[in-house]
């Protein structure tokens, strides 16, 4: 009988590194062809025009460091410089990401840990509304918007107050697999329920938060289409590089723009640098030993 447990868990084993094996492989190929087209975004980008439309694949004859400092002076929106653009995705971006994450991390709590009226119900809604396409509810967010006002201001960002997505699913889970033990012991020393989420649960989701946080800065850094249309005075660089590309196009400036692409990246590629560590080392969640 111990045998033959021990046969299936070999098995077991067996098959697990075989799945393993297959994803680490498909990861690989994947990071590989990232690592390699920004290699290649990189020497095309101290290219002259002409040489990039003459080999795609060939190394620089001048190595033109001047690109970059054009991409500064020539990529400008809606009278925004460079500099400007990248401010405004530095607080478009990282406002976005904190806010968005804290406030999930807020209804996910609540969802997880409390019961109540209509719980339920609210809880289907919220699955329901993320079947709903974004494209659906852009008409009455577009109204939203412009009837109160905070297009084209910093104010913006109160629209990431939502607490409900994707990400509250992530930290719904996460807060559920928590043992209760921690809350009850903080109740018993009198701890109010402020004190247990800000004090206790929430250091606890430090891994989950950074971890999100991280992605959603990199997806809402990447996000074009909500600087185009609430953020026309205030673009960000991905507005502002995604309309410079039309104009590099008639004007012979795609070396520029491929130069003002990679400069764009770089804040991203040193956050997760950064922070790649710390969210590694804080995603394990603390038990109770009995």
């Amino acid at each position: 009988m111990a045998r033959k447990i021990s046969e299936e868990r070999i098995r077991r084993t067996g098959g697990e590194r075989i799945i393993f094996g297959i994803i680490f492989a498909v990861f690989s190929v994947y990071a590989l062809s990232i690592i390699l087209t920004l290699l290649w975004a990189f020497l095309q980008s101290f290219k002259t025009n002409l040489e990039f439309w003459d080999n795609m694949t060939a190394l620089p004859r001048n190595w033109l460091f001047s690109n970059y400092i054009k991409a500064f002076q020539d990529v400008t929106y809606s009278q925004t410089t460079f500099f400007g653009m990248l401010i405004n995705s530095l607080w478009f971006a990282g406002g976005s990401a904190v806010i968005s994450v804290f406030m999930h991390c807020v209804t996910g709590y609540v969802f997880a840990k409390y019961k109540f009226k209509g719980r339920g119900i609210a809880f289907s809604f919220i699955l329901f509304t993320l079947t709903i396409p974004i494209v659906g509810s852009l008409p009455s967010l577009y109204k939203m918007i412009f009837d109160l006002q905070i297009n084209d201001s910093p104010l913006f960002l109160i629209t990431a107050l939502g607490g409900f997505g994707p990400n509250f699913l992530v930290m719904y889970a996460f807060f559920k697999g928590i043992d209760k033990s921690y809350s009850e012991a903080a109740q018993i020393d009198g701890a109010g329920r402020i004190y247990i989420f800000a004090k206790i649960m929430l250091p606890f989701a430090i891994g989950p938060f950074f971890a999100l946080s991280l992605l959603t800065f990199i997806m809402q850094w990447n996000n074009f289409e909500t600087p185009l249309l609430f953020l026309d005075k205030m673009p960000t660089l991905s507005s502002g590089l995604w309309i410079f590309k039309t104009q590099a196009q008639y004007e012979s400036k795609e070396t520029i723009y491929i130069a003002a692409v990679i400069m764009s990246i770089l804040p991203v590629i040193a956050a997760v640098c950064v922070f790649g560590g710390k969210i590694m080392k804080n995603v394990s969640v603390g038990g109770v030993k009995g």
